[in-house]
């Protein structure tokens, strides 16, 4: 199912997790029950979420039988009455995503879309969207990731070598801000320029 939260899980995949809840519970609660069967049981439907989540992955047509589509239910300045019926969606839902979004009122925004997973997109128009550096003509400087170096006093060496980046330079950089080890610091930060946060603990290891 990847990396996602229930809220953003597909009915389907809902459906399957709470099943293997149920099933994964009943050797605990019932001693009598061998455990093996129940292994069985959720190993199937593992390899069957599996399955079905490659299928939809690679077949448009499968994912939309299996997850379903977008509802629109606003868009060029109409209301779809139609498509909020369909999904049980009322007009104090839809103010209340506009409303969410940072708008006050329908003429503030140009879409309002339910994607698959129950969340609800809103798209403002134009007008009120966000002024954006390539709005006002200017080349804004390119964003950079921060990696953590030092987490809780463990260095992370993979990515040291994402960076390009030596211990002596991590140690350097500790001296810059007083510390003599790593140890003693509870988070270290890098991008690929160069510029680092270091914070240190709160009280200094023994190690």
């Amino acid at each position: 199912m990847g990396k996602r939260q229930i809220a953003e899980l597909e009915p389907s995949e809902l459906v399957v997790t709470i099943i293997i809840s149920e099933i994964a519970t009943d050797p605990i609660v019932d001693p009598g029950k061998p455990f093996a069967t129940a292994a069985l049981a959720i190993a199937i439907l593992l390899f069957l979420e599996i399955i079905l989540s490659f299928i939809a992955y690679k077949h448009i047509g499968f994912r939309t039988l299996l997850y379903g589509k977008p509802s629109t239910f606003f868009s060029d300045g109409r209301i779809n009455q139609n498509e909020m019926e369909s999904q049980r969606f009322n007009m104090s839902d839809l103010l209340e995503e506009i409303r969410n979004s940072g708008a006050t009122s329908l003429d503030d925004v140009e879409y309002v879309i339910m994607e698959t997973n129950g969340n609800v997109s809103v798209i403002l128009n134009t007008e009120n969207r966000p002024v954006t550096p390539s709005d006002m003509g200017i080349k804004a400087a390119q964003t950079e990731i921060s990696y953590i170096l030092i987490d809780n006093g463990t260095l992370i060496k993979n990515n040291l070598e994402r960076l390009k980046i030596s211990r002596k330079w991590v140690m350097d950089k500790l001296h810059e801000n007083g510390l003599k080890k790593i140890s003693q610091v509870f988070y270290m930060g890098a991008d690929k320029s160069g510029n680092a946060v270091v914070v240190k603990k709160g009280r200094d290891s023994n190690e």
